[in-house]
């Protein structure tokens, strides 16, 4: 390999055909970080609006011959998890990630697109808390999905430390729902809270904003950053996206991962948008 090919990141996650999130999001974004995105698509969604989506997983040995084809010919340097699309995929993931113990992962469920009706899903939840959390180096959680995943407790630090409990190494952790004024982010690790993250600034409440987050730490870690660094930058990062978002249709504005580089932003606005956060 030539010392100056980028860091290949393989991605699981859905085919969203509005382009705000999925699979999209991540090849975006990591060609944002200088990476080289991998796609594995996990299903095929129907629409693209997250509020009334159909979600048709791809078959579990098909999912696995994508991964293992470029697994034996790339030489990846992060796996990002996004919507596993059935019990049978997460499964699947499961018995690839285990090949590769050296490789970090970053998980996040988007349980945004999780359907408990069907008989392919309903059982997620907990197929993903037993398999896929402890192999995950850091997991993006909004508050929301952490509930799915364990039984509500009375703080946010208990519910973190109840997720932190199942194998998860690291745990970027978001309480905040989407009216809020402001943004709260806290990294927490086996031993409770490492930092805590608070945004001054409120950006648009983005179709794609936490797939674009994973993916942007993914990206760091790839190129060797450590997970602290990476969680920081990738924030800063994420929301800048936000802020320089486009309302491109579905009701929600998406995120502009390549704000850096659009023209029509005015090279000292981008260099300057809002989302530094205080520690």
């Amino acid at each position: 390999m030539h010392e100056s090919n980028p860091p290949v990141v393989l991605c699981f996650s859905a085919l969203d055909p509005s382009g705000g999130g999925g699979l999209q999001a991540d090849i975006e974004t990591l060609a944002s970080m200088g990476c080289h995105c991998a796609p594995v698509a996990t299903a095929l969604c129907a629409t693209g609006s997250a509020d009334a989506v159909e979600a048709v997983p791809v078959d579990a040995p098909l999912l696995i011959e994508q991964a293992r084809s470029v697994l034996e010919d790339m030489a990846v340097g992060a796996f990002k998890i996004g919507f596993a699309g059935s019990v049978a995929n997460v499964e699947a993931i499961h018995s690839i990630l285990q090949d590769y113990p050296h490789i970090p992962v970053i998980l996040h469920p988007a349980f945004c697109l999780w359907d408990p009706n069907t008989i392919e899903q309903s059982d997620m939840p907990a197929a993903l808390t037993a398999l896929l959390l402890p192999l995950a180096e850091l997991a993006v959680i909004s508050l929301k999905e952490a509930h799915v995943l364990v039984k509500e407790s009375d703080t946010v630090d208990a519910t973190a430390q109840a997720l932190t409990s199942k194998g998860c190494r690291h745990l970027l952790l978001n309480p905040c729902h989407g009216k809020e004024v402001r943004g709260i982010t806290g990294l927490y690790g086996s031993t409770g809270l490492i930092k805590s993250y608070e945004w001054t600034q409120a950006a648009p409440n983005c179709h794609g904003a936490t797939s674009t987050l994973t993916s942007a730490i993914a990206g760091l870690r790839a190129h060797g950053c450590p997970v602290q660094t990476a969680v920081e930058q990738a924030q800063n990062y994420t929301w800048q996206t936000m802020a320089a978002a486009r309302q491109l249709g579905f009701g929600k504005p998406t995120p502009h991962r390549l704000f850096w580089a659009d023209k029509n932003i005015p090279q000292e606005c981008a260099s300057s948008l809002p989302g530094n956060p205080t520690h």
